[in-house]
């Protein structure tokens, strides 16, 4: 009968057979260990990790991958996936394990930068190669893992400028549009809610009774997922431009779904592709600069801002997680007091009078 092994790394348990190891993502406690007895008692542990030094770079990375499928969400996901597709696979192709050495990963590191690469997009990648490896030296495929031997680059931020649309040209994008589309955008320009969020809406989400639209879930990739973070699932006011928006789309599509905003098989959108495409060439027939769909949502912001509404009021309908990251984006675009104007004290001191 195989014997389960137990192995502590920088206080995580990782568990597995023979020279087999893999994480358990949990603390290395007598609790956790029991735990991951029982299941292997029961039956609910396979030997599916194994590796050898025949296996390649991909081929480790891609059981990461797997195992991260098994928690996290699937927008998560698609970012960790597209990073294996666009520069893991490329780069490492069917090099083996045990041949990779640091200066391989500086090098990926070097050709990511030098292409204009985000220090996100890197940090993933060192992410997926890291824990690979780190499965790698447990199995004593090889003695090191390159990763930790090179640092992350350093990249210069760039911070990126917002050109948000004056209401002019707000009139002029959503006037051009017809529809579905037309209401897309209009809600779009005046609630400042993501794409993904917008197309995940069902009626039930909309009160017209209270004005209020509730925030729980979102589309990626064709998939709902619940709120992007806990402080995007809101409930929100519905201004009357974005109202009339809605009642236009109730016309649209009756109650034929749930969903707001449904496909012409009358399911709803997988993605904004459609709306970005139609908007681009709105754009375009204006000859307006082109900015991305994501744009609505920032005018929507700086608008707000700029007429002196409550930044915790664009805060908490923008989802943000707290005002600290709305004043970092949109500071620029609140109105500057050459005075302030402390009304109370002037009224109490008026005479002059000291306490």
């Amino acid at each position: 009968m195989k014997k389960l092994r137990f192995k502590n790394r920088n206080g995580v348990l990782y568990f597995g057979f023979g020279d087999s190891l893999k994480s358990s993502r949990m603390k290395d406690t007598k609790i956790n260990r029991n735990i991951l007895i029982g299941k292997f008692n029961r039956g609910e542990l396979f030997d599916d990790s194994k590796i050898t030094p025949s296996d390649t770079v991909t081929d480790l990375v891609e059981k990461v991958i797997n195992d991260k499928s098994k928690h996290l969400k699937h927008k998560s996901m698609i970012s960790y996936r597209s990073s294996f597709k666009n520069h893991i696979i490329p780069f490492f192709s069917d090099k083996p394990i045990f041949m990779v050495k640091p200066m391989d990963i500086k090098n990926l590191q070097d050709k990511m930068v030098d292409s204009g690469l985000k220090r996100q997009s890197v940090q993933l990648v060192r992410i997926l190669l890291k824990e690979a490896f780190e499965i790698a030296v447990l199995s004593e495929i090889v003695q090191s893992n390159p990763v930790e031997a090179v640092s992350m680059p350093k990249i210069k931020y760039k911070k990126e400028k917002y050109k948000p649309f004056s209401l002019d040209e707000i009139d002029l994008i959503v006037s051009k549009a017809n529809g579905t589309v037309k209401n897309f955008l209009g809600i779009s320009f005046f609630t400042g809610i993501r794409s993904g969020e917008l197309l995940a809406l069902t009626w039930d989400d909309v009160d017209f009774q209270t004005d209020t639209i509730s925030i729980n879930k979102t589309i990626a990739q064709g998939i709902i997922n619940s709120a992007k973070t806990k402080s995007s699932e809101r409930d929100i006011e519905i201004l009357p431009m974005a109202k009339e928006y809605f009642k236009k789309q109730l016309l649209e599509t009756g109650m034929k779904s749930s969903f707001i905003f449904l496909n012409k098989k009358s399911t709803h959108y997988s993605t904004n592709d459609l709306f970005a495409r139609t908007y681009a060439s709105i754009l375009k027939s204006l000859n307006i600069e082109h900015r991305g769909l994501h744009n609505t949502r920032h005018t929507f912001a700086s608008i707000m801002l700029n007429n002196g509404i409550d930044p915790l009021w664009v805060s908490h309908t923008l989802g943000h997680e707290n005002l600290q990251i709305t004043y970092s984006i949109y500071t620029h675009f609140m109105p500057k007091k050459e005075k302030m104007v402390i009304g109370f004290l002037e009224k109490r001191y008026k005479n002059g009078t000291l306490a």
